[in-house]
């Protein structure tokens, strides 16, 4: 009777103050919370009253620790693991994948690179590649995505800081002793919300239905042991699963925190392991490949570069050289694109031209008498052009020395460039008119090359014939000549052509 009257007064009172003030709400939500934990399973954890965590308590999250607590080491690294996700999506392979997967690896394409041209070897690998990825179905997918996400969720789950957790309740706790008896006391709430918040993030993220038996053996391949004893995680799991069941967690929280409105939080998984280990193998793969054709070029460009100087070493240039470029890298630009192809063009025309073709177009142009008055003044002309041109190749690679105009604004503009986001324009732009200067440079000059080698060809062809038409006068050639005028023009012209094709290898390379 006196319940009902309160209940009437209370509705009166309510008719003329509709609005609860909010701390009173608040206050009754508290108290109805505190009602709720004391008929939950779970109520021995927490005493509403005092706000103290008890024992029972600790000892849920010792045997938790007990199970989980030497996989953490194992795990300490795994969330940000590339061999970890490797293997998570290679443990789904079919045998098909599996037998592709072993012919694209770096150590497999460069052995086969021993018996087939690297580009021949590129369209067989993006077959190869091609099905591989279309053993990739959407199901597949989604089931290694998946795995990758649960894998995710457990290592979080078992890099929970149980040990700082526990130590609140036992300050005794040895770490790492998971024979030890414990002796847990009573501990404020205050002290372990924030440890509580941080668990229950981890244990709802976890996907208790997960297949375990596959996961585990993801990171038993991972570090060749078993993580967990599997008979006593299956058991643990069925606690787990009490535990968030009763969400006695959050009504713990919500108590300690006077927060009736507190809700776990988490954050959507959106890794796509799968999408990132197909493009980690075509990234290594182009990468493989380029390495593979470089080298060939390579060792092309030092098989020519060797018939063409021998062993001696090439005078070559002096400023726009390879060596030049370790500056501009540096600063991530480019640098002297054509360096390698000036070095040889300045080698070849102050250490060859100058000399032996010089001495052999002399007797020649000079000596010779020509029928054919075009090719005579065609080969006059080139011989004539690149002399003019080993000038101007010595003249521009001075004008980039370090005390000339522009090796000084390359120096100053460079130490600049990382607090002037305008000095790397600059370097760009005369980077750019460098570059273009050489290479027209380089054109000009191997077309004069080829013309040059042309007449010699044409005057080797001459020679071998029985009428001879193009020079009248072999013999009179041959009497001042020092050496067989036959073999000399041979190894002349030999000598150009592995000079031109060393150009082109070297300038496809560095296009």
């Amino acid at each position: 009777m006196a319940q009902k009257k309160e209940s009437f007064f209370t509705h009166i009172v309510q008719l003329f103050f509709p609005h609860d003030d909010a701390e009173a709400v608040k206050k009754r939500h508290l108290k109805a919370l505190a009602k709720e934990i004391s008929k939950n399973k779970f109520s021995k954890w927490y005493k509403p009253s005092s706000e103290e965590l008890q024992p029972q308590m600790a000892r849920f999250f010792f045997e938790v620790y007990k199970i989980v607590g030497p996989a953490r080491a194992l795990l300490a690294s795994a969330a940000s693991s590339k061999v970890l996700k490797t293997i998570t999506v290679e443990q789904n392979l079919s045998k098909q994948q599996h037998q592709i997967r072993e012919k694209l690896t770096p150590e497999a394409l460069q052995e086969r690179a021993q018996k087939t041209d690297p580009k021949e070897l590129g369209k067989q690998v993006r077959k190869e590649l091609s099905a591989f990825i279309q053993g990739f179905d959407g199901k597949k997918v989604e089931e290694i995505d998946l795995l990758y996400q649960q894998l995710n969720e457990f290592i979080h789950f078992v890099l929970f800081d149980y040990y700082f957790f526990l130590k609140k309740f036992d300050p005794a706790l040895p770490e790492d002793k998971y024979t030890y008896t414990p002796n847990f006391a009573v501990v404020n709430g205050e002290y372990l919300k924030d440890g509580l918040k941080d668990f229950i993030t981890v244990l709802y993220a976890l996907s208790l239905d997960t297949n375990w038996e596959k996961l585990f053996a993801v990171i038993t391949a991972y570090k060749n042991v078993q993580p967990v004893n599997a008979a006593q995680w299956k058991k643990q799991l069925s606690i787990l699963n009490e535990v968030r069941k009763s969400s006695i967690l959050e009504k713990i929280i919500r108590h300690l925190t006077k927060n009736p409105s507190y809700a776990v939080e988490s954050s959507p998984f959106t890794e796509k392991v799968t999408d990132e280990y197909l493009k980690q193998i075509e990234k290594s793969i182009d990468d493989t490949l380029k390495k593979l054709i470089t080298e060939q070029k390579n060792s092309q460009v030092a098989v020519l570069a060797q018939r063409v100087f021998g062993n001696e070493v090439a005078s070559g240039t002096k400023y726009y050289h390879p060596r030049s470029n370790a500056a501009f890298e540096k600063r991530g630009v480019d640098g002297y694109i054509y360096a390698d192809g000036m070095n040889y063009l300045k080698s070849f025309l102050v250490d060859y031209f100058k000399s032996d073709i010089r001495a052999l177009s002399d007797l020649i142009l000079v000596r010779g008498q020509w029928t054919q008055q075009v090719l005579s003044a065609e080969y006059s002309e080139s011989y004539h052009n690149l002399m003019h041109l080993a000038t101007k190749i010595l003249e521009f690679d001075e004008k980039l020395s370090e005390v000339s105009e522009m090796g000084v604004k390359f120096r100053t503009l460079l130490s600049r460039m990382e607090r002037e986001k305008e000095a790397g324009k600059h370097v760009q732009k005369h980077l750019h008119d460098v570059n273009e200067a050489a290479l027209k440079l380089l054109k000009v000059s191997i077309k004069n090359i080829m013309t040059l080698g042309n007449a010699i060809k044409n005057c080797i062809a001459d020679y071998d014939k029985p009428h001879r038409e193009l020079l009248q006068n072999w013999k009179e050639i041959e009497q001042h000549s020092d050496k067989p005028v036959r073999e000399w023009m041979n190894a002349v012209y030999t000598k150009i052509y592995n000079f031109i094709v060393l150009e082109q290898v070297v300038l496809k390379k560095e296009e």
